[in-house]
């Protein structure tokens, strides 16, 4: 009987292990990312959200954007690009006009002499 016990335990700490280790490997599993997607880590948990995506809080649930969210945030972020470039685009055309005209005037005063 003593034999059967000893041979129980050693069984019981041979399956024991793996058991144990496999249970660990659960939670790092990697998660298959769709093209466009990532993953981001909130607290203890990833999310696969839009790349660029964000949470929102409503009362203590963390949501990720929906679509529709995702996808007007992302058209308003490209409209204010957009319009800090056509800034930047006027200051330059200005710049390049006072250029030519001072480059202009050098060589006229350059004929003169």
């Amino acid at each position: 009987m003593e034999k059967i016990i000893i041979i129980l335990s050693f069984i019981f700490i041979l399956f024991a292990g793996p058991v144990y280790g496999a249970e660990e490997d659960k939670n790092n599993v990697d998660v298959v990312v769709p093209p466009g997607m990532e993953t981001i880590k909130e607290g203890d948990v990833n999310l696969v959200v839009y790349k660029g995506g964000r949470m929102r809080k409503e009362d203590d649930v963390m949501i990720p954007e929906t679509a529709d969210e995702y996808a007007s945030r992302k058209f308003e972020e490209t409209d204010d690009r957009f319009k800090k470039i056509e800034k930047e685009l006027e200051t330059q055309k200005k710049e390049l006009e006072d250029l030519k005209s001072a480059v202009k005037k050098l060589e006229e005063d350059g004929r003169k002499k």
